[in-house]
């Protein structure tokens, strides 16, 4: 197959998505700035998807994580399978296709004038980062801003220059842990030793925040295990379920649970909404 143009013919037909930069960001992750047409995917939404299509292999569903609405589109890309492998193998100038954005993201117009707690765990930083990006982009709309991010290892930390940054900001709070850490590879920001749940009782967040979560589906028990300690109302609490997803657009299944489909419904789902699907999480 063939793409001949810049421009989809159907909405199931990927756009020509030119490489802009590739820029390492851990073992196996690579940070990839798109361009389509000259531009990014301006009506993308912080949450929301996109799927990538490696002509001659086939293609993938991964989030979005740039919330600035400007000349390009980025992609954190793990190297797990055959399309992302392949994705590695290519340079800047090449192309390749990108269908979307598809699915309901966070609701930014619904957190405006409150406070809002980001929880990021893993590879879920990526989707949280394209929130964050979006919030401080309208800073003035919004309350305080907590942002906490766990992972295993700290060699694993992702953005880290850009935490840096964000660690100088006045007007929000940062909290990132790592399982283990590394003495000589310790990242150059401050990294606790612990997880994303002592970041939570840690911080300062208090019954009238908003709560962004995405990381690993064994994380999500224990966060709004330690969310109800602090009396953060479930109706609160939005969790993207991103990970469960193949063709994009309802059609292949594989995102179903208990009767949605994350692809169509999700991949951002209200607590409220999934206390009756004891497939995705088990809720006190």
């Amino acid at each position: 197959m063939t793409m001949t143009a810049n421009e989809p013919t159907t909405p199931y037909m990927p756009s020509r998505a030119v490489i802009r930069s590739i820029i390492p960001m851990a073992s196996d992750n690579m940070l990839f700035q798109f361009t389509i047409n000259g531009t990014g995917m301006p009506g993308c939404q912080p949450g929301q998807f996109v799927q990538l299509w490696v002509p001659g292999v086939g293609e993938s569903p991964i989030s979005v994580c740039s919330g600035h609405a400007g000349a390009t589109i980025e992609l954190m890309v793990r190297k797990v399978g055959r399309v992302t492998s392949a994705l590695f193998d290519m340079q800047e100038g090449d192309w390749v296709g990108l269908r979307g954005p598809y699915g309901n993201g966070f609701p930014v117009q619904h957190y405006e004038g409150k406070n809002i707690c980001l929880i990021a765990g893993g590879l879920g930083v990526a989707p949280i980062r394209s929130l964050w990006q979006y919030l401080l982009d309208h800073r003035e709309k919004y309350g305080r801003i907590i942002l906490i991010y766990g992972m295993r290892h700290s060699i694993d930390l992702l953005f880290r220059q850009e935490f840096r940054l964000l660690h100088r900001r006045r007007d929000m709070d940062v909290f990132i842990a790592a399982e283990e850490l590394a003495g000589p590879s310790l990242p150059p920001v401050s990294v606790q030793l612990g997880r994303v749940t002592d970041m939570i009782r840690l911080a300062d967040i208090t019954p009238d925040f908003e709560v962004a979560v995405c990381g690993p589906p064994v994380m999500y028990k224990y966060v709004v295990d330690e969310l109800a300690k602090k009396n953060v109302d479930a109706s609160q609490i939005w969790l993207s379920l991103e990970r469960h997803m193949k063709c994009g657009v309802g059609k292949c299944g594989h995102c179903f649970i208990g009767g949605a489909l994350t692809c169509k419904a999700g991949p951002v789902f209200n607590l409220t909404n999934l206390k009756m699907l004891p497939e995705v999480i088990e809720c006190a």
